[in-house]
């Protein structure tokens, strides 16, 4: 597993052409390796290894994961809860480093330290994050936990 939140190691596609099936917003690659491990194993015995798989983030869309023959996978289908779909403070913003949106919360609004992004930052810098096998959107968190705390001010 490299370092997944090194943007250095992106590949470049085009993916404004890529929607959701369903509610035919933009989606974004995904590794089948993250599809694999978040993946319900009823479900995980019905991918395609050899399709492109995509990430669908539209908040009100139930749709995941689809590939481009339109095989969908949904919420219902995933092992954790999906950030950009469920509302829950309980929810993780950060998948390896248990940051939730109400912890992230409670240390923004009350200055507590570690400061969220600082404890990110400092983990990924040793090479401990996992956002491949972790984050159902399969990338590094940070774009994320910063807008969550931009909203909170």
């Amino acid at each position: 597993m490299g370092n997944c939140c090194d943007s250095s190691h992106k590949k470049i596609i085009n993916e404004n052409a890529i929607v959701c099936p369903s509610c035919k917003n933009k989606a974004k690659s995904v590794k089948l390796m993250t599809i694999k491990s978040l993946i319900k194993p009823a479900v995980l015995e019905t991918i395609n290894a050899v399709e492109n798989h995509y990430f669908c983030s539209t908040t009100d869309c139930h749709v995941v994961y689809f590939d481009l023959s339109n095989k969908m996978y949904h919420i219902s289908d995933i092992k954790v809860a999906v950030h950009q779909k469920d509302d829950s403070l309980h929810t993780p913003i950060c998948y390896c480093f248990d940051w939730t949106k109400e912890k992230i919360k409670q240390y923004v609004e009350n200055e507590l330290t570690p400061n969220p992004l600082e404890h990110i930052r400092s983990n990924i810098k040793e090479n401990r994050c996992g956002c491949e096998v972790n984050n159902p959107q399969g990338s590094c968190c940070l774009g994320n936990v910063t807008k969550y705390i931009k909203g909170l001010a």
